[in-house]
Formats: structure tokens, C-alpha cells, sequence
């Protein structure tokens, strides 16, 4: 019998739902609905709807669901109670949403931190395949660090969730964490952006929208201002993963999210081999994901790779 897991990884404006096969690694049907963040009977609709849609097309498929693994930006108990999504969901505040799936859709679900999620699909299925120690930064709205042992969580909690938020530099940069200069507040898309308004960008070049993608794009083409933003953050992310380093030692890291992929031919940049490493022949190397928006999904789902649980018939 196949093994067939719904992977769901709510993001910041976008929830992604897919029915996953683990044997192949694969997504096989996959829905992208808005997420609601204000409203806790409209966001408990949608997640439920699109559940619903899933599971009548596995029936289609003759294929048994075993549970239902969701990736969610906060730290999470072990009986799937999410703790606080500070502000970004006001109403996952000690919110039960492992009980609550299960009791809708007799299924067996498992709640864990997001960024974590996106490590363990990495590892399963993506760049970080076949090597031990694996450590993942989601490079979007904010910064989601992520690290695997043999292809399976560090720790039963995701006490390691706010990794992101290291002191890099002192200077007037606040994160909503309280600290200043922290790692997240300048290499997320959030912290590019409020650099380039500090720079007066988009009153200085009107005619090139404000994103990190046109920024990039403007760095390569020489523009002064978008190449120092750019070289700003490409320093400020060597350090961390340097930093990093020194914490998790890995076999490899891997850069996903919105703004790695404007990374793709700057990789060299982030290599600094001046920094002592764990041991004397330590080595590591620095990929950009492929599995882009699926490896929440397939990392929600590995949630079940090793655990027994009743399959429930649709």
C-alpha cells in the first residue's frame, strides 16, 4: 500500500496543500488558497475545503490517506498545540490545530515549525539527499532556519525556530524580535526593501519597481545603489551562515525561499573559507533549492515517514 499524506505548509499570504506519495517523493495534486489570517472560521474553511478536495481524489485514485502533516511559522507542541505566530495570526494564540484537523477529517495530523518542515523535505527529497547533516535558510518574508540529522529532525521541538534571529551588526536596524542588527531583519525580502527605502530608491529610480528580484536585476546591471544593497546583504548573509557553521556544522546548506533565487549565480560571494570550521578538514557547500515551493509540502508529509499510524479508509 502506497504511502499517500496530505503535506500542507501555511504560509505568510499563501497556504500550499498537497497530496504526496513518499515512496516517490512526489506531489502529486497540489492547491494554493489565500491565507486567512483574521478570520479563524474562514481560515478553518479553507484548510478544511481543500482537505476535503484531497481526500476525494485519493479515493479517485483508489489510494488510503495515512495523516496530514502542516508546516505552520511558530514554535508547536508535541500534541500539535500552536504557541503564538506573533501578530501573524492573531488567532493561533495556544491554538489546538493538530486536534482540530483530526477531529474534522478522522485522520491523523502532526503540527510542526514551517522552516523546519522545509529542511526535512530538503533532506528527504530535494539538494540535501544522501548527506547527513543538513541545514536549510528560507530566504522570503522573513528567515526560517531549518537543520536535519539523517534525514530526520534535530529535536522533537522546534526549540531552534527563531534561529533567524542572531545579532550581526549593531546599527539602527530594529527586528520586531527586539534585538538590533539581527540576521533576519537584513537578509529577508522585509529587511532588502526597508534598506532600499532608507536609500530613497524608489523615489531616485521611479520607473523600477520596488522588489528584491528588480533590485538584483539592477546590481547586475551596474545601478550604484542597488549594488550596494545588494553587497550589504550578501555580507551580512556570509557572516550568518558563518556563524551558523560554528553551531550546526554541516554537510550542506541550502538557500530557499523568494530572494535565493536571485542567488543562483553569486553562490562564490558566500563561500568563506577564513573562518575556522568544526575541524581542521571541515568542508561544506552552499546550494540553491530546486524544490522551491514543494519542499514544505513533501516536509510536512516526511512527518510520516516514520511513524505508525492507523490509516483511516475515505
Amino acid at each position: 500500500m502506497k504511502k499517500i499524506v496530505i503535506g500542507i505548509d501555511i504560509g505568510g499570504t499563501r497556504t500550499k496543500i498537497g497530496l504526496v506519495d513518499l515512496d516517490l517523493g512526489q506531489v502529486l495534486v497540489i492547491e494554493i488558497i489565500a491565507t486567512e489570517t483574521n478570520n479563524v472560521q474562514i481560515f478553518e474553511q479553507g484548510l478544511n475545503d481543500t482537505i476535503d478536495a484531497m481526500k476525494r481524489k485519493a479515493k479517485e485514485e483508489n489510494t488510503q490517506i495515512i495523516g496530514i502533516g502542516i508546516g505552520v511559522s511558530s514554535f508547536v507542541f508535541e500534541d500539535g498545540m500552536v504557541d503564538s505566530t506573533y501578530g501573524f495570526m492573531d488567532f493561533m494564540e495556544d491554538y489546538p490545530l493538530a486536534n482540530i484537523i483530526q477531529k474534522t477529517h478522522q485522520l491523523s495530523c502532526i503540527v510542526d515549525n514551517d522552516a523546519r518542515l522545509v529542511a526535512l523535505g530538503e533532506a528527504n527529497f530535494g539538494k540535501g539527499k544522501g548527506f547527513k547533516r543538513v541545514l536549510v535558510l528560507t530566504l522570503g518574508t522573513g528567515l526560517g532556519v531549518g537543520f536535519v540529522i539523517n534525514q530526520k529532525l534535530d529535536d522533537k521541538l522546534p526549540f531552534g525556530h527563531m534561529a533567524g534571529h542572531i545579532s550581526i551588526i549593531q546599527n539602527d536596524v530594529k527586528c520586531y524580535c527586539g534585538k538590533i542588527g539581527c540576521l533576519e531583519s537584513l537578509v529577508s525580502a522585509t529587511g532588502i526593501l526597508a534598506a532600499a527605502q532608507r536609500m530613497n530608491f524608489k523615489e531616485k529610480y521611479p520607473a523600477i519597481p520596488l522588489t528584491v528580484e528588480n533590485i538584483f536585476k539592477a546590481s547586475e546591471e551596474g545601478n550604484l545603489e542597488a549594488k550596494t544593497i545588494f553587497n550589504t546583504f550578501i555580507e551580512h548573509l556570509k557572516i550568518g551562515i558563518s556563524n551558523y557553521i560554528n553551531i550546526y556544522a554541516p554537510d550542506k546548506i541550502i538557500l530557499g525561499g523568494g530572494v535565493a533565487k536571485g542567488l543562483k549565480n553569486h553562490l562564490n560571494l558566500l563561500q568563506n573559507e577564513t573562518y575556522l570550521g568544526a575541524f581542521k578538514s571541515y568542508k561544506t557547500s552552499i546550494e540553491i533549492s530546486d524544490l522551491e515551493e514543494y519542499a514544505g509540502i513533501l516536509g510536512s508529509a516526511a512527518l510520516f515517514n516514520n511513524k505508525k499510524k492507523e490509516i483511516v479508509k475515505l
